[in-house]
């Protein structure tokens, strides 16, 4: 009995409440009037919505009529057929062709390309050698010639050049020849060394480490070593030194066996060293840039002054600011 008087009083208030919630509503509901209930506005008229959600519905509109921004790559793209484009592509078109030669897509294909890069390997090289002959300073012709008998007339100059500029040397140093009687390269290299006295006449110093004479002694007379060797470092023999009187000063020519044309350039830039002559004498002797400017001397070609800036900017750069 108890057990169904709460199970009425649980439906009681169910019910009651359900009659509350509605009553609630109804009295919202007449607060505001109802379009059906205002005759006035029309069965056709629209319903107004309030300030507030029109705002909401405007901003909306504009937000689904921007254009979707699509983002921009960070790497540009790659351009068909270009050299970075061969590069990274070329092999991948010959493999296929190579590995499967009877496919004659891939076949074309890879031959086409190869075409079309030799065509443009072409192109690139007539118009590199147009602009090496429309500017002196890249054109090699300009230091030395490439016919033959200009390549054999400055190799005359600068043989010619050679000779008198040895002979100066000659003139204003002394070559100390360091030698041992029991030394057959000592031997083979005396009469060399006695070639030059003659013919450019230099002043010979023989230098004997062991006190004898060289069984053939193109000089009556030699010197003993007395510590000079070790001044100047020798290690081996034969081994020649030359000597500038004016500033003492002595520079290595060589240290073993040398032939004359050896002997004869190792003269000249140790006489540079020794302040005997300059760079530029010593440029005088080269087969190369010995054509005259329109003063008369024999400098390079100068550097333009039209070269292109960005060149000229790394050029000045790499010399310093010069």
């Amino acid at each position: 009995m108890l057990g169904k008087t709460n199970k009425i009083l649980t439906l009681s208030s169910l019910i009651f409440s359900a009659l509350a919630i509605g009553q609630v509503e109804q009295a919202q509901q007449t607060t505001e009037p109802q379009f059906y209930d205002d005759a006035e506005r029309g069965w056709f008229w629209y319903e107004q919505l309030p300030e507030e959600e029109k705002e909401k519905f405007k901003e909306k509109l504009q937000q689904d009529n921007q254009p979707t921004v699509i983002p921009k790559s960070s790497e540009p793209q790659e351009e068909s057929l270009s050299t970075k484009w061969f590069r990274e592509n070329f092999e991948k078109y010959r493999d296929a062709a190579i590995d499967n030669p009877y496919d004659q897509e891939a076949m074309r294909n890879y031959l086409y390309l190869e075409k079309f890069m030799r065509d443009r390997a072409v192109a690139f090289a007539y118009q590199r050698q147009k602009a090496v002959y429309e500017d002196p300073f890249l054109d090699s012709t300009t230091q030395r010639p490439t016919a033959n008998f200009g390549m054999r007339s400055m190799n005359t100059e600068a043989s010619k050049n050679r000779s008198e500029l040895l002979a100066h040397i000659g003139k204003q140093s002394g070559i100390y020849f360091f030698y041992r009687s029991d030394c057959s390269f000592c031997s083979q290299q005396a009469p060399l060394i006695a070639g030059l006295e003659r013919e450019f006449q230099f002043a010979i110093k023989p230098v004997s480490l062991d006190g004898n004479p060289l069984p053939e002694m193109p000089w009556p007379e030699f010197l003993t070593n007395n510590g000079q060797a070790e001044h100047l470092g020798v290690v081996q023999v034969p081994a020649t030194y030359l000597f500038n009187p004016n500033n003492n000063r002595f520079e290595l020519i060589a240290q073993g066996l040398q032939s004359l044309t050896q002997l004869q350039t190792r003269i000249i830039y140790a006489a540079e060293r020794a302040e005997i002559i300059s760079a530029q004498d010593v440029e005088r002797t080269r087969s190369s840039g010995l054509y005259q400017s329109v003063n008369g001397e024999y400098n390079q070609f100068p550097f333009p002054s039209d070269a292109p800036q960005e060149f000229k900017d790394f050029y000045y750069q790499s010399i310093g600011g010069q």
